[in-house]
């Protein structure tokens, strides 16, 4: 499933936009009869360069105004990343202002070739057509930065990794270390794929798992929900957000072993500072490493976590498919559906 984005085709700059425009047109012929007299001929050129100038501009500058989706319509975890990327008030002010330039290109189109057809001269004619094409000039060199902004924003959302928003969705949380890429290995049944966020290094890993209930992604997002969210910038924040609306369900994985190299009582904050931020998404809480952890290890972390949580071993994959089973049907109960599928 291709993200929103991916089908946006590329932006020419309003230089290009005006060079190709009025190229197009100093080659456009129009087929007259001999015997035509000389200024009607002349006037019906000069139409036919200020009609191919108008249809290679509006269909350009419409382009992306009907490729860009309508962000309300799109699902909220690409709306998320939209804005963080290039900002949703900025993309719809540009597009507004492609939209309003093609009305305009085409209003003075249509003016200036009445005007050439009531041309009494060959020079009047000539006259006219270089007025509407200094005019439309002006107005694509007007909405030059618009332009622009939409060039460098068209880069910046076709990177957005393709993740698919219907598929149940299982996302793994807690610190370096833990053995988050592990469980997504060992639940997955292909190698998991590696997606980068285009405006950080942070990566996204998905695992696939096809399920009685169809497939399943299990999301690894190294460098995101893998430390205290309060230490985070905006734009960290913000894809963090973004994978709330994403989430059926979280797995919490915690090392009570501290081997991951972070004490217990840090991992815990972020379990608590995790459950704040995902408020009214299931969270599943599993115990890594056990088998390297002291029995007191276990039940501090227990006690932190409160109520039921999994144990898994961190060198076999001993828990792993139970606690894959038991996250699943919490997201499956979570996403409504039907029991017969099991």
């Amino acid at each position: 499933m291709k993200q929103p984005f991916a089908e946006v085709h590329t932006i020419m700059s309003a230089d290009e936009l005006i060079d190709l425009a009025f190229s197009r047109a100093s080659k456009a012929e129009v087929a007259v009869p001999k015997r035509v007299p000389i200024l009607l001929k002349v006037k019906r050129k000069e139409i036919e360069r200020i009609t191919t100038v108008k249809q290679v501009l509006t269909e350009r500058l419409m382009k992306p105004v009907n490729e860009v989706p309508r962000v309300e319509e799109i699902h909220p975890f690409y709306r998320e990343l939209a804005e963080v990327l290039v900002g949703i008030g900025g993309l719809k002010k540009s597009l507004g202002a492609l939209k309003w330039a093609a009305k305009m290109v085409s209003d003075l189109a249509d003016h200036y070739t009445r005007m050439t057809r009531r041309a009494g001269t060959i020079t009047d004619a000539a006259k006219a057509r270089r007025e509407a094409y200094g005019r439309i000039a002006s107005i694509i060199r007007q909405i030059s930065g618009e332009i622009e902004f939409l060039r460098k924003a068209r880069k910046k959302l076709e990177d957005i990794p393709s993740i698919d928003t219907e598929m149940i969705t299982i996302v793994v949380a807690g610190y370096a270390n833990v053995g988050k890429s592990t469980f997504v290995k060992g639940v997955s049944t292909a190698k998991p794929e590696v997606a980068v966020y285009p405006f950080t290094t942070k990566e996204i890993i998905v695992g696939h798992r096809d399920t009685a209930h169809g497939r399943c992604q299990v999301i690894d997002t190294p460098g995101l929900l893998d430390r205290p969210l309060s230490k985070r910038n905006k734009i960290e924040l913000q894809a963090i957000i973004a994978l709330k609306h994403l989430a059926d369900v979280i797995v919490f994985m915690t090392d009570p072993s501290e081997t991951c190299g972070y004490p217990l009582s840090h991992q815990l904050n972020l379990y608590h500072e995790i459950l704040e931020m995902f408020k009214g998404i299931p969270v599943l809480k599993m115990l890594n490493k056990v088998d390297l952890a002291e029995q007191a290890q276990i039940e501090e972390a227990k006690r932190g976590l409160g109520g039921d949580t999994f144990e898994a071993v961190s060198t076999q994959k001993i828990g792993i498919e139970e606690i894959f089973e038991a996250t699943l049907k919490i997201a499956v109960e979570k996403k409504h559906l039907p029991d017969n599928l099991c």
